[in-house]
């Protein structure tokens, strides 16, 4: 069932301005009143604002009197003092308040009959008014007599010309009385010519009146809103600042979206809490769309559709553009732009004379779709005849705008132009949009195959695995259809490494094994050395150390012959991945080092990512803390605002194990969400782990527990050095320590080639060391990894629980003085307390 509202239930990022109106009503206590202005866009909370001090005017006995100005272009004068007043009297004994206003009931009783009968007309018309002005005076002060008085007077920008010139009046005479007005207006509405803004200006000189702004909100109270909204404790890092980019800062938007996401099933429900499909662009609320389209009404037919070309050249536009596609007079178009600059719809580009832009990203929107589609092609159509008839178009603009217009044979060719150009800029998203939307529209099978192979190419390399995979099975098939095995080869390698991203190892293997076949036949190749690396990568995956170093230095021999410093770079990734299991640590880092610098030096994105991630990875693992924060500081660089949920994974698993046990939680709550908004099952697999560790070891047990993905197919090795230790963790969070022990047991020796996690197997094996002993024994430990600081605590743990309680702290406090130098202060910790028993 869709929900009503969404709605914040308490104010959020308001708290400053909140606090300045508190002030006021103190002063208004004290006898010190005065009138406050609060301006703001339409939705900025001023009404929201207006009501929490209401609340609190009320719990101190404030009276509170409230009226609105109306929008209608004729209505009454003094519309809001007279509902306020009004509905004051209807609470009042008339005879007693007349009685208290004296000759002033006479002059109020022109506005309000049931105070007395109205005074003769004539006289000066001046002294009149300000007769009036006087009696509305003294009735707001009776109404304050006892403790103060608030009152409210809404929406200004609509106010008649009596209420401006009595609200003018006030803000010299409530000094020295215990009434505070406060009074709001949206700056939204207040063009040049507004006849409102003589007025404010006039009281900013002469500082009668209090100014309080509304600003959009910050990134931060976007995200507080949500919490608020959906009671969560968390939310993710990238979602609030879509949220806050989306809306604006605009709190009224921002509830109108979340209500619209509600509605449809965007954003749900479970059993755990909220959650939320993959973002995808949230189309603009029917509500604020309204509210947007009220504005328009006022303009005239040449002043829309100057606005109307406007939101289909873009967020920003220049006038020559304008007046070649709405092929109006120049004048006219200048006429136009002054009047939407007025209204506030668009705003001249400080940067760049002659440019304008909308002020809202929504307006745009609402403009853009409140148009047909025949009449949005049109326009698009010319917007493009526009660009390509300039020197060095973009190909990008072109492609979009031919594609919008429906022009699909001249929108191919430029649409390949494009996803060229992304592709250097490695905006690999853009790239693959724009192929898979020129896909539809080719007719040869294999260029279609091609560019769909492409598209999924660029898919892949934006960390989405699923849309990769969708485009590169029906690519393949196109370019193997035409006979083209080998071209077709080397994509499947990419659709491999697709399913493996998709926890399907298995799927993997048949594809990367396919393709060396296919390979081979053909001779050393850039995608043969590939195809090693990727079998090399299984091997390691799966603790088979020994396979892994034969494939990946098979690969870097196909790379040395056919001169791919791309795929050589890569290749001592593996072997120094393979080196480290096999006990040869030292020699298997600088490998991983000279992977990463001949990746950097050759501008391969990937390959320096892959090197960052394993090289973080391996130092956590083995125990090498300097190593690991060194890795880490390379995650900072070069992967900011990008859509990859690695770096994040990576980094909240270092600063668990150094112990930032919060920020690890953050940063594993936005791994997920980017994990799963690109569809990478895998790493959403290893970031929920890392969310569950950090509740554990914050003693959250309930929802670590909740967290804790299901327990892999453990298909690769690998996956039982990630799951187990959170898992064992969740248990002696929740005090299971049997439950701990059971999964300790389903460990394999032969998967903690890197030690990790037997140092954890060990803290809960206490009550069975005749297991543990054998358990450690078949541990497949060799070389420098003898000496790692986790085999220590393990062995040492075994020792304790024997009763060799010396051998116990010996090593003990060597693995903790390991722990503590190398940064790794959880693993500290944990070792500490067995220490400290020993």
């Amino acid at each position: 069932m869709a929900l009503a509202r969404v709605l914040c239930p308490t104010l959020v990022g308001r708290e400053t301005e909140l606090s300045s109106l508190e002030d006021a009503l103190l002063a208004a206590l004290r006898g010190d009143g005065g009138v406050v202005i609060v301006g703001g866009e339409a939705g900025m909370g001023k009404t929201r604002l207006v009501g929490e001090l209401t609340s609190r005017a009320q719990r101190l006995r404030c009276a509170v009197m409230s009226g609105a100005c109306s929008e209608a272009d004729l209505s009454l004068p003094y519309l809001p003092f007279l509902e306020a007043i009004g509905n004051r009297l209807t609470t009042e004994q008339v005879d007693e308040l007349r009685e208290r206003l004296g000759a002033a009931a006479d002059e109020l009783s022109q506005l309000f009959p049931q105070l007395g009968r109205p005074s003769a007309a004539g006289g000066d018309p001046t002294q009149a008014k300000l007769r009036m002005f006087e009696a509305i005076l003294l009735l707001l002060r009776d109404a304050a007599r006892n403790r103060a008085l608030l009152l409210v007077l809404e929406d200004l920008q609509w106010a008649d010309p009596g209420t401006r010139e009595l609200l003018d009046y006030m803000t010299r005479r409530l000094r020295s009385t215990n009434v505070l007005v406060l009074a709001t207006y949206r700056i939204d509405e207040m063009h040049r010519k507004h006849p409102l803004v003589p007025t404010i200006q006039g009281w900013r000189r002469s500082g009668n009146a209090e100014f309080i702004e509304l600003q959009p909100l910050s990134a931060s109270a976007v995200g507080d809103m949500v919490r608020a909204i959906f009671e969560e404790q968390q939310v993710t890092e990238e979602f609030r600042d879509f949220l806050h980019e989306r809306s604006e800062g605009n709190p009224f938007v921002l509830e109108e979206m979340l209500r619209d996401a509600v509605d449809r099933g965007d954003i749900f429900r479970t059993d755990t809490g909220w959650d939320r499909k993959a973002l995808a662009e949230m189309r603009i609320p029917r509500t604020v769309k309204a509210a947007i389209l009220h504005r328009l009404e006022r303009l005239r037919k040449e002043e829309v559709d100057v606005l109307s070309a406007a939101s289909v050249v873009g967020r920003g536009t220049d006038i020559n553009t304008l007046i070649a596609v709405t092929g109006m007079e120049e004048a006219a178009v200048y006429s136009a732009l002054e009047t939407c600059v007025t209204y506030q719809l668009l705003e001249e580009d400080d940067r760049t004379p002659g440019k304008y832009q909308f002020r809202h990203a929504l307006t745009r929107e609402a403009v853009y779709e409140d148009m047909i589609l025949p009449r949005r092609q049109q326009l698009h159509a010319r917007v493009a005849e526009v660009l390509a008839s300039r020197p060095d178009p973009a190909a990008v603009d072109l492609a979009h705008h031919l594609l919008a217009a429906g022009k699909y044979d001249e929108a191919v060719a430029m649409c390949i132009a494009a996803a060229e150009d992304a592709i250097h800029a490695r905006a690999y998203r853009d790239a693959a949009d724009v192929l898979e939307r020129a896909a539809p529209h080719i007719r040869d099978p294999v260029e279609r195959g091609r560019l769909l192979c492409r598209a999924g190419d660029a898919y892949w390399y934006n960390t989405e695995p699923e849309a990769a995979r969708r485009l590169l099975e029906e690519g393949i098939a196109n370019l193997e259809a035409a006979g083209l095995l080998v071209e077709a080869a080397s994509y499947r390698i990419l659709l491999g490494r697709c399913y493996w991203e998709l926890m399907r190892t298995d799927l993997a293997r048949q594809q990367f094994e396919r393709a060396r076949d296919q390979l081979e036949g053909a001779g050393p190749s850039e995608a043969l050395a590939i195809a090693y690396i990727r079998l090399a990568g299984l091997a390691t995956f799966d603790g088979a150390n020994v396979e892994c170093l034969a494939d990946a230095q098979r690969a870097a021999q196909i790379a040395q012959q056919v001169g791919s410093e791309m795929a050589l770079s890569w290749s001592w990734n593996f072997i120094g991945l393979a080196e480290i299991g096999l006990g040869h640590v030292t020699e298997g880092f600088a490998h991983l080092e000279d992977s990463y610098q001949a990746a950097v030096k050759g501008g391969h994105y990937f390959q320096t990512g892959n090197a960052v991630f394993n090289g973080a990875w391996d130092a956590v693992h083995v125990g090498r803390g300097h190593d690991a924060q060194a890795w880490l500081e390379r995650t900072t660089t070069g992967w900011s605002g990008r859509t990859e949920s690695w770096p994040i994974y990576i980094e909240a698993l270092v600063m668990l194990q150094q112990g930032h046990v919060t920020r690890a939680l953050d940063l594993a709550h936005s791994a997920v969400q980017k994990s799963r908004d690109s569809g990478n099952a895998k790493n959403l697999w290893r970031s929920t782990l890392v969310v569950a560790h950090a509740l554990a070891e914050n003693l959250r047990a309930g929802e670590a527990a909740a967290e804790l993905p299901p327990l892999s197919s453990r298909v690769e090795g690998q996956d039982t050095v990630y799951d187990t230790t959170p898992r064992i963790r969740t248990r002696l969070a929740q005090g299971d320590e049997a439950a701990a022990l059971r999964d300790a047991k389903t460990v394999s020796p032969d998967v903690c080639d890197r030690v990790s996690p037997a140092d954890v197997v060990a803290e809960v094996a206490r009550t069975d060391a005749t297991w543990l002993r054998s358990f450690l024994d078949a541990l497949p430990v060799h070389g420098e990894l003898v000496s790692s600081p986790r085999l220590a605590a393990a062995r040492a743990r075994l020792a304790l629980y024997e009763g060799r309680v010396d051998e116990a702290v010996e090593q003990l406090s060597s693995a903790v003085g390991t722990f503590e130098e190398g940064g790794l202060l959880l693993d500290a910790w944990h070792v500490g307390r067995s220490l400290a028993e020993a």
